[in-house]
């Protein structure tokens, strides 16, 4: 028996008309209808307040073909999610690693190092390009290179996010991929802000392109 005709029998066996049960789930009565022909099947809420109403379990409204057609589109719908969360990850980790090796930060500043009185006492002018990795580990920081590591570390996590894991396996994959890569966007917005302290500094130079 499919969940039409069991909502219908015990719908009739609760002694409601469609009318009183549409009211009792807050629903029109033409979708109990709809229901009860088998042309709209309910949502996983109704569903719910369905059985409520009728006092009875939602395994025992469904037919056990109609039970496994939800636990496969629940899981469907779960892998979808992973997937577009995962190529996400995965496309943010490689625009990171990419903002982090490329000179794209335009700096200005003055070299005061051979500025003496009165010969030379004007500063030299410097202008340039500078990556976050570029100019972190010109003064040792190496906050960088861990982030780099971070992200190269989310990236592989985010891959093998798609391979044939069992499931435990892949929400320790999953887990440790959300915590990096938190952690990740963290670490680069931080050797983001030191690359702009560095470069603001009095003298600093990198290599000037043309």
């Amino acid at each position: 028996m499919e969940l039409n005709e069991k909502l219908k029998k015990y719908r009739k066996e609760a002694g409601l008309s469609q009318e009183e049960l549409a009211n009792k789930i807050y629903v029109s009565r033409t979708l109990i209808t709809k229901y009860e022909s088998g042309t709209v099947f309910p949502t996983q809420e109704n569903l719910e307040k369905i059985a409520t109403a009728l006092n009875v379990n939602i395994e025992d409204l469904l037919s056990d073909k109609e039970k496994n057609e939800i636990v496969e589109k629940s899981y469907q719908i779960n892998q979808r999610f992973w997937l577009i969360l995962n190529i996400c990850f995965a496309s943010i980790c490689v625009v990171l690693l990419l903002f982090s090796v490329i000179p794209f930060y335009q700096y200005s500043s003055y070299d005061y190092s051979a500025v003496s009185y009165p010969d030379n006492p004007t500063p030299v002018h410097v202008t340039g390009y500078a990556s976050i990795v570029g100019a972190t580990l010109r003064v040792g920081n190496p906050i960088s290179v861990i982030n780099i590591v971070l992200l190269v570390s989310c990236l592989i996590l985010s891959l093998l996010s798609f391979a044939n894991f069992n499931k435990k396996t892949l929400k320790i994959i999953r887990i440790t991929a959300i915590v990096l890569f938190v952690a990740s966007v963290g670490l680069f917005l931080a050797s983001f802000i030191k690359m702009v302290s560095i470069v603001s500094a009095p003298g600093f130079q990198m290599n000037v392109r043309s």
